[in-house]
């Protein structure tokens, strides 16, 4: 919620949020910044075992659930019912980030940890494809990539 919050209220109206792409953008810088601070902490209280365990999944999930929050707010701000958008933006976040906390917090089936990585993949495939969906929206796009086409004419 609060990675939400400093999205929506000091970033959501800023003129440098020019496209849709800069949801994810503004939203994965946030979720990174939280997610340093909040590795500072496990790592200080379970050291360098947590702190590969976390870089290899908790920083990776952080970017994902960033990018699926970002996908929708950055969808809000140039569509009609922008109010829906954002909140559907925060409860995908809350949702992927809840199921992958529950997999690894859970001690009954030791198996059932691997479910964390299943969220995980999920929501890259997700992130991935919002990420392309918002790209191809982006007013700042050309029809035709120049560099490209002078590419195929030299080759």
């Amino acid at each position: 919620g609060c990675k939400y919050y400093l999205l929506v209220t000091n970033i959501y109206h800023s003129e440098e949020f020019n496209e849709p792409f800069d949801g994810i953008t503004y939203a994965v810088i946030i979720s990174m910044g939280f997610a340093t601070f909040e590795n500072i902490f496990y790592v200080y209280r379970g050291g360098l075992e947590i702190a590969f365990l976390r870089m290899l999944t908790a920083v990776p999930a952080h970017a994902i659930f960033g990018v699926m929050m970002g996908f929708f707010v950055g969808l809000a701000k140039f569509r009609r019912h922008s109010a829906t958008l954002r909140w559907t933006g925060l409860l995908a976040a809350v949702f992927f980030h809840g199921a992958y906390d529950f997999f690894l917090f859970q001690e009954i089936y030791p198996m059932l940890t691997y479910g964390a990585l299943l969220v995980l993949l999920v929501g890259l495939l997700l992130s991935l494809w919002g990420m392309r969906v918002l790209s191809n929206l982006s007013p700042f796009k050309e029809a035709e990539n120049p560099l490209a086409r002078k590419n195929e004419m030299e080759g």
